[in-house]
């Protein structure tokens, strides 16, 4: 994944995170810190 929100975006919508860190059925992922980390980066 690139440090865009565009990227970030699209990995949350295809749920890359829960399928690359193999966690179970549909376990949802709380990317709130990637989120802003990724926000901080792009401005």
């Amino acid at each position: 994944m690139h440090p865009t929100p565009e990227c970030l975006g699209a990995a949350e919508r295809r749920r890359a995170f829960t399928r690359a860190l193999r966690l179970p059925g549909s376990s949802p992922l709380e990317a709130g810190p990637l989120r802003d980390h990724v926000r901080t980066l792009s401005s």
